[in-house]
């Protein structure tokens, strides 16, 4: 039999993985990158029961993911915190799906570089939605990075201001 702070830490686990899955889908949809993409159709196709709920649409962006990773952070965080009210919970929920969305963020900014330097020496990764380096230095990612660190480290600030 497991323990329960395993089968706790998995649940946990299982819900981030879910969470980014949704938040991924959602910059997908964003970037009106192809629906036929290889990635794009995976997450579909592992997400389908919650794009049936939450399939609301606000000028042509699916905003109903964004709606759905925001409750499975506030059931999260409901769940979790016993003594919290419904707004701090819903604040938390927000904050939390917030710095993912920062985390995912960064995490394309430096796969764009990786893939410049790729480009660079040849390889053609590049689709429609990208546009490759023309040439020389581009501190763009570089401010793009410092941008979303000073993002995420301001809602740490406020998260923790409204904590005390």
């Amino acid at each position: 039999m497991m323990d329960s702070t395993v089968m706790f830490g998995i649940l946990l686990t299982i819900k981030e993985i879910v969470v980014y899955l949704i938040l991924v889908l959602f910059l997908i949809d964003l970037a009106r990158a192809d629906s036929y993409n290889k990635i794009a159709r995976i997450v579909k196709i592992l997400l389908f029961p919650l794009l049936l709920i939450f399939n609301i649409h606000y000028k042509k962006i699916n905003i109903g993911l964004l709606f759905a990773a925001l409750l499975i952070n506030f059931i999260s965080f409901y769940l979790l915190l016993p003594g919290y009210d419904l707004g701090t919970s819903l604040n938390f929920s927000i904050f939390q799906t917030a710095k993912m969305m920062i985390g995912l963020l960064k995490f394309v900014v430096i796969i764009g570089v990786v893939l410049s330097w790729f480009y660079a020496f040849g390889a053609n990764f590049y689709n429609s939605a990208t546009s490759p380096p023309t040439a020389g230095f581009d501190l763009s990612p570089l401010i793009a990075f410092f941008v979303f660190q000073l993002a995420e480290r301001v809602l740490e600030i406020l998260m923790f201001e409204y904590m005390v």
